[in-house]
């Protein structure tokens, strides 16, 4: 059996939470601006969908999003789809979340010419520096739960035989005993 690869989780300091529109306008997201502990880089995390749409939880860098806009045709307006190459997960909607999120800080506009088309926008050096000189606050990402730093026993695994539920987590689903051909079942609870 192939074991899992362990989650490492990282200390990022979270300047901001905040909430923007969709490109359609027809939801929203919410984000977070997170910089790391030396405040040198600032990283976007896009942490809800509110029309529920599936996203990857990436912590991506904001140089990563930049040198994606960057790669665009100079002068042309583009596609939220550029900024995919920033991304390691396979969701289509991480770069139309994360263009919500770059167009809500002003780092990114709306293209008067394309619908839907987007151009590079704002000075981002600047608001890297305006970000980089926010306090913070401590937050780790993966966040770890209490049942993940616990060692695994053989008493809290999954009995064998069971099989993951594929709508999320191990569900424990009872054993129901049938009744035999020929026995009559009881309705009634005795309590």
């Amino acid at each position: 059996m192939a074991k899992k690869p362990e989650v490492v989780s990282t200390t990022y300091h979270r300047l901001l939470d905040s909430r923007a529109a969709t490109l359609s306008g027809s939801s929203a997201i919410q984000y977070a601006l997170l910089a790391d502990p030396d405040h040198a880089q600032v990283f976007l995390l896009i942490t809800a969908a509110e029309g529920g749409g599936n996203f990857n939880r990436e912590v991506v860098a904001l140089d990563d999003l930049e040198a994606a806009v960057d790669a665009a045709p100079a002068g042309k307006p583009f596609g939220s789809k550029q900024l995919k190459g920033a991304y390691q997960g396979r969701s289509n909607n991480n770069a139309p979340y994360a263009s919500a999120a770059l167009l809500a800080q002003g780092l990114l506009a709306k293209s008067p010419e394309v619908k839907f088309g987007l151009v590079k926008a704002g000075d981002w050096d600047a608001w890297r520096l305006q970000m980089m000189a926010l306090p913070g606050e401590v937050f780790v990402f993966p966040p770890v739960s209490p049942e993940a730093a616990k060692p695994v026993t053989a008493t809290s695994a999954e009995p064998k035989g069971r099989k993951k539920d594929k709508r999320g987590g191990n569900r424990f689903i009872p054993v129901v005993e049938t009744a035999e051909a020929g026995e009559e079942v009881s309705d009634a609870n005795p309590a």
